[in-house]
C-alpha cells in the first residue's frame, strides 16, 4: 500500500509540475501582463475534471513571490545567454525547476530529472541538455553553500 501512494504521489507531484509549467509559459507569453493567478485558473479550466492543484499553486507562489531573485540566479548560471533570449518554454522550466529546488525539500536530483522531462515534452531537441547543464550547475553551487 504504501508503494501504492508514493507512485500515486510522484504522479500526482509530476502533473502538478505539468500545470505549473502551462501557467508559467502562459504568464511569460503574455508578458507578464495577464495575472500568474488568472493564468493558472485558465490552465486549470483546460483540465478535464481539475479544480484545484495546491503543489502546482505553491510552486507558482513561490516564483510569485520570488520571481526578480529566481531570474539573477539563472542569468549567473546561464550567463551566456541574455535571460530574455531563452526559448519562454525553457524560461519556464528553469524558473520553476530553481523555484522548487531552493524553496521546497525536493530533492535537487529529483528536481533535476523532473525539469529535464518537462524540457522534452514540450522544448525543441536541445532544451533538456540546456536545462540539465543550468539545473545542475546551480545544484552543484548550492551544494557548496
Amino acid at each position: 500500500m504504501e508503494k501504492d501512494n508514493n507512485i500515486i504521489d510522484k504522479k500526482a507531484r509530476h502533473e502538478s509540475r505539468v500545470i505549473a509549467t502551462k501557467t508559467l509559459f502562459a504568464f511569460l507569453e503574455r508578458d507578464q501582463k495577464v495575472a500568474l493567478k488568472k493564468c493558472f485558473s485558465h490552465v486549470l479550466k483546460d483540465i478535464e475534471n481539475r479544480k484545484s492543484d495546491e503543489y502546482a499553486k505553491k510552486l507558482l507562489n513561490a516564483v510569485e513571490e520570488n520571481l526578480g531573485k529566481i531570474k539573477l540566479i539563472i542569468r549567473s548560471f546561464a550567463s551566456e545567454f541574455s535571460f530574455d533570449k531563452i526559448a519562454p518554454i525553457n524560461r519556464s522550466v528553469l524558473i520553476l525547476g530553481i523555484a522548487e529546488m531552493k524553496y521546497f525539500d525536493t530533492p535537487p536530483i529529483v528536481v533535476i530529472n523532473e525539469y529535464i522531462e518537462l524540457a522534452k515534452q514540450f522544448g525543441e531537441l536541445k532544451s533538456a541538455s540546456f536545462v540539465n547543464a543550468v539545473l545542475d550547475s546551480y545544484r552543484k553551487n548550492m551544494e557548496k553553500e
